[in-house]
């Protein structure tokens, strides 16, 4: 929302008049609550993520200079600003991290009596291969095929102390010899699109796999190019027009 559109809805919601809402929206980037982006030639109030943010149950992201008690059960994953995408900001982000904390921590759909291996495909600044470690991936491979996103998931890694547990490359997809207990991939629809029969073939049998950064008007078409490879939809949640799909190959 644009600041004027948040004031004149803040202000009717809460009976106030709009120079007080100003103030408080003053108040609160001063604090580092919220901050302002600029696309298309307008400015736009948006959630900080130069501070902890909570994105789901259990996940707390964070940049690496902000200190953060977490709390029992927390998983805080730090993540340094850089020009890969993945900084938690976008929707796409945010609902690949909540659908892997919820069925991650629901045992009824992934078999724990042999370690979890997982697949972060377009890894950009590697948020989502080191939520798939600390929510208890033993072994996960992150790729991306842009250097500047292999060096920043490298370094994210590294931060979080995770270099034995992560592995960063720019392997193509095509050539990995592994299967995979968990994927997630959070990619533009035609790519994802592309992509169907060849992430199906990754996953292990009864493995689970996230699809994200796609909106509302492609889900269905997508959803049905994974199911025509065998795998079964066992979750969709939305965020702003933008949709996550978690299938399941029994």
């Amino acid at each position: 929302m644009t600041p004027g559109e948040v004031e004149k809805a803040v202000a009717k919601a809460g009976g106030v008049d709009r120079k007080t809402v100003r103030l408080a929206i003053k108040d609160l980037v001063s604090l580092g609550e919220l901050t302002y982006t600029y696309l298309y030639g307008a400015s736009f109030l948006e959630k900080s993520f130069d501070r902890p943010v909570r994105v789901s149950k259990r996940i707390v992201i964070k940049p690496p200079d902000k200190a953060y008690q977490p709390q029992a059960g927390e998983v805080v994953v730090n993540i340094a600003g850089g020009a890969a995408f993945g900084s938690g900001a976008h929707p796409s982000t945010r609902l690949a991290l909540r659908a892997l904390d919820s069925f991650l921590g629901d045992n009824r759909y992934l078999d724990r009596k042999a370690p979890l291996n997982g697949l972060d495909v377009g890894t950009g600044t590697g948020i989502l291969a080191i939520a798939l470690a600390k929510l208890g991936v033993q072994r996960v491979v992150a790729t991306d095929i842009d250097p500047c996103a292999v060096s920043e998931a490298t370094h994210n890694v590294s931060l979080s102390g995770l270099a034995e547990q992560v592995t960063v490359t720019n392997t193509p997809l095509e050539e990995l010899s592994t299967c995979f207990s968990v994927i997630v991939a959070n990619l533009a629809y035609p790519t994802l699109r592309r992509l169907s029969l060849l992430l199906s073939e990754k996953l292990e049998q009864g493995g689970v796999l996230v699809l994200s950064g796609f909106k509302e008007s492609a889900s269905k078409d997508l959803g049905k190019a994974y199911t025509d490879h065998g795998l079964r939809l066992i979750q969709e949640q939305t965020d702003r027009e933008w949709v996550c799909l978690v299938l399941r190959k029994p």
